[in-house]
């Protein structure tokens, strides 16, 4: 399956009015059209949006309701998901090539340090393995800025799976080889921003899509894409940033390692894929990854019913966790083994079955009726957090609310229809 087999099944907006790659993030706003998948010009090149912008765009890929996402997630089964490997993929290689002039690469905000490709999946292939097998590679979302027609620089977050295996090759004295491809399948975009075990993310791919395909391009393993750009990791640093991160403020400019591009093929007329920093198609990727991993360990707990990440917290911070109360405590138990599910995380509430968790009014409700501050307010104070929190300093505090009812009381909380 390819991105182009989504444009047959979504409603998709195409805006013909050609626009200049600094200009797009307004024309979206302008427009109303920030959750809306779209089509656009970029100066004579297809861009494509918002494909992933929304829990229910997401959950009709996968066939299911968004009430059962976090639990789909979690039961899915992927370890043995099969994977066909192809060896032609309809590309063309550009035998000369410059990544500003061939790539509509955004510029998204007036203080971005550059045109960035912001949904490159990076390939990475692990130094010494078999080229062959799917496990010998890692897939990852990283954020890229473009330096010139031939290089990038990446934020690589350590101690993440493609930050340590480039650390591996640069103290082997060897370069990390990559591909980066460029307008996926919505669901390889999801899987490859998932935290699952090394060398997994391929056949997690395969689960979500019912099979994935993989073709050889130059040594390397790679799903259906429009673009396929093959390159090195080097030791190399250079200026990163500023960018704006997933709370709409901007991240800090560090030195991150310099990506040289040694090759470039596409497709005829290549869809280019792009994430705008901070939007909701940025915070459904970074942060319903997180729901089965909370939902699995409060099931460890206690039993729990439903799990989202709210969007106020920008789907990242904050999470909604969903329970059958059977024992006064679960509720206490759930916050904390929501907490050790996702070092990012901040806050939880619990709540009851009665409560839709996707209606934040509901949520407010249970808080002021079934809360009482003294007894039903966890804090944790110094503990690891998220470097996107700019609140934060060095640690953390983090908190739960228990909002539910007492078991011996609950008479006193039932609700009229």
């Amino acid at each position: 399956m390819s991105v182009r087999d989504v444009i047959n099944q979504i409603e998709i907006t195409e805006i013909e009015e050609e626009l200049k790659h600094d200009e797009v993030v307004r024309f979206l706003k302008s427009r109303g059209l920030e959750k809306t998948p779209v089509l656009l010009n970029v100066e004579g090149k297809t861009v494509a949006k918002n494909f992933v912008a929304t829990r229910e765009l997401l959950c009709k890929y996968l066939g299911i309701k968004k009430e059962n996402l976090a639990e789909f997630l979690a039961k899915m089964d992927y370890e043995s998901a099969g994977i066909e490997i192809r060896k032609i993929l309809p590309l063309k290689e550009k035998k000369r090539f410059d990544l500003l002039k061939e790539l509509p690469a955004l510029k998204y905000f007036e203080n971005d340090g550059g045109r960035y490709i912001t949904a490159g999946v990076v390939i990475a292939k692990r130094i010494d393995a078999d080229p062959n097998k799917p496990e010998s590679y890692n897939a990852s979302i990283h954020r890229m800025m473009i330096l010139d027609g031939k290089r990038l620089v990446a934020r690589l977050v350590p101690p993440r799976h493609t930050y340590l295996m480039w650390k591996e090759a640069i103290e082997r004295g060897e370069d990390l080889p990559i591909a980066i491809v460029i307008g996926v399948h919505p669901l390889f975009l999801f899987a490859s921003a998932t935290r699952v075990p090394e060398g997994m993310e391929f056949r997690y791919a395969s689960a979500l899509m019912k099979g994935l395909e993989l073709f050889k391009v130059g040594d390397m393993l790679v799903p259906d894409a429009e673009i396929v750009l093959l390159g090195r990791i080097t030791k190399e640093k250079a200026e990163e940033g500023p960018f704006v991160d997933i709370t709409g403020t901007y991240d800090r400019v560090r030195m991150e390692p310099v990506i040289e591009i040694d090759a470039m093929f596409v497709k005829d007329d290549p869809i280019y894929y792009s994430i705008t920093p901070a939007s909701s198609e940025h915070q459904i990727l970074m942060g319903i990854p997180y729901e089965p991993l909370i939902y699995k360990s409060v099931a460890n707990v206690c039993k729990v019913k439903n799990v989202v990440m709210s969007p106020g917290s920008r789907h990242y911070f904050h999470a909604i966790v969903q329970i059958k109360k059977e024992t006064e405590g679960d509720a206490k138990n759930a916050i904390i083994a929501a907490l050790a599910a996702n070092p990012s995380l901040k806050g939880v509430i619990v709540v009851d079955e009665d409560i839709d968790i996707y209606n934040y009014e509901d949520v407010e409700y249970a808080i002021a009726t079934r809360f009482q501050a003294d007894e039903d307010f966890v804090i944790i104070k110094g503990a690891r957090g998220s470097s996107l929190d700019p609140s934060a300093g060095k640690t953390t505090a983090k908190w739960g609310i228990d909002a539910t009812k007492k078991l011996d009381r609950l008479k006193d909380f039932e609700r009229v229809a």
